[in-house]
């Protein structure tokens, strides 16, 4: 199915409404939902922020998504839809696992494939993985957005395929706006 031209469009413009400038610090602890505000969906609690305004990526790329209004289903899905996305499922792709099945994301299987707003998700060689929203190509890697120590919090990074901690893995999810 391709891609409407504009759906991109709505990822990017979600993503330049985040500060970059350390107001949202990057913490990770089990529990904690990773968000910059509480969630919510059909009036019940989804991801809960922290008064700290602390995230992680995973909180913030879901955030993402879900700020884009295309989810009908049920609270429950719902819920379920964040464990896949959270990689606490014990699957590892993360938004494919979440939005692909569901009908919300078609799956790309090559990162050289990957669009602006793509929701990713990467392992290292290190067995790390990070929750990213792809940006645009470099040479041997990629830019992303996030939210990582290495830019006190919300911000843009880049990662390779190559050197001391190379990504060796990354699934890819491209939205579907309905």
């Amino acid at each position: 199915m391709p891609r409407k031209a504009w759906a991109f469009f709505m990822v990017l413009d979600i993503v330049k409404t985040y500060p970059t400038d350390g107001t949202h610090k990057y913490h990770w602890v089990s529990g904690f939902d990773g968000v910059t505000e509480d969630l919510y969906y059909n009036n019940v609690l989804i991801a809960k922020s922290e008064e700290q305004k602390r995230t992680y990526c995973c909180g913030l790329t879901f955030e993402v998504w879900f700020k884009l209004g295309s989810y009908k289903g049920t609270v429950q899905d719902l819920k379920k839809l964040k464990r896949d996305w959270y990689v606490a499922s014990g699957k590892r792709k993360g938004p494919v696992d979440a939005l692909v099945p569901r009908g919300l994301a078609t799956e790309i299987e090559d990162i050289e494939d990957a669009m602006p707003g793509d929701f990713v998700q990467l392992w290292r060689k290190s067995g790390s993985g990070h929750s990213v929203i792809f940006i645009r190509h470099v040479e041997n890697g990629f830019e992303y957005f996030s939210t990582q120590p290495s830019t006190d919090g919300i911000g843009y990074r880049t990662e390779y395929f190559t050197g001391k901690n190379p990504v060796t893995e990354t699934y890819i999810a491209r939205w579907r706006s309905r």
